[in-house]
């Protein structure tokens, strides 16, 4: 960002769709996400930005922003707290829970809405999520049967015919997750069991299917992604989902004794979600 450069969201009256993203750090993958986001000129929408406690870099960032609401905590509360506490403040009738290592291509976000408007019973729609390598994270993921999950196409050419397909899924990743408020609301957004962050997504997409809600994945909302770009620290990730896997199992298991058995080694790639 050129020095005094400043990024403004649109003006605009009717919002649709309140974008969450919580930072905590790594300014430069913030940047990235919110140029991309105001490339998105065919959807109305507000930025909610919850920061985590982050340092003086980040700082100077945000003082050059405009048009955000923005919140803030003194310490770093995790991904999942963060998002509950953005979306206390949205004021859309959708929320659209986005990364901050998460770059929209052209036309996500409103084709995200597009499949979110176009079913009563669609309660939450992800988006093709690709990694900076240029092969696929996920078109929608799976849960198997012991509480463990798989992205959907994971590795393949995020081109290839069999993810270019809107279907239902088992869930979508938090990175690029949107949701009627209504839903959000009335499940009481994230269950905090699982903070700071993982399997949060997985927990709040089987709660919509108890109200009769499908979760959809939706092709054209193309997302890049810079997997754990925001974690805290290095292994992060693994040892929270383990310990997170426990409590979704104790929570879920009436429903997961309806789900696939673990799938051998190659399977998880073409597997129907």
């Amino acid at each position: 960002m050129r020095s005094g450069e400043r990024l403004t969201v649109p003006p605009g009256g009717h919002i649709d769709v309140s974008v969450l993203i919580v930072v905590w750090n790594q300014p430069h993958l913030l940047l990235r996400c919110l140029k991309a986001l105001m490339a998105q000129s065919d959807v109305s929408f507000e930025v909610v930005l919850l920061d985590n406690g982050s340092g003086a870099a980040s700082g100077a960032l945000f003082s050059r922003l405009d048009g955000f609401v923005r919140l803030r905590n003194n310490r770093n509360l995790g991904f999942l707290v963060g998002c509950n506490q953005a979306a206390a403040r949205a004021s859309a009738d959708y929320l659209l829970l986005l990364n901050s290592d998460a770059f929209v291509r052209p036309g996500a976000v409103a084709n995200a809405l597009g499949a979110l408007r176009s079913a009563e019973d669609v309660g939450a729609v992800g988006g093709r999520l690709i990694l900076p390598t240029g092969r696929l994270q996920e078109a929608g993921s799976i849960i198997w049967a012991d509480g463990t999950t798989n992205g959907f196409g994971r590795g393949l050419d995020p081109e290839d015919p069999t993810v270019m397909i809107r279907r239902d899924v088992d869930y979508c990743s938090g990175a690029f997750l949107m949701t009627p408020r209504w839903a959000w609301e009335r499940l009481g957004g994230f269950d905090e069991a699982y903070a700071p962050a993982y399997y949060e997504e997985a927990d709040y997409c089987m709660r919509l299917r108890q109200l009769g809600l499908r979760v959809v994945y939706e092709p054209t909302a193309a997302v890049d992604h810079f997997e754990f770009g925001s974690e805290a620290r290095a292994g992060d990730a693994v040892a929270l989902s383990e310990r997170n896997r426990a409590i979704f199992v104790g929570r879920h298991a009436g429903a997961l004794s309806s789900f696939r058995p673990r799938a051998q080694a190659g399977e998880a790639r073409v597997a129907p979600a």
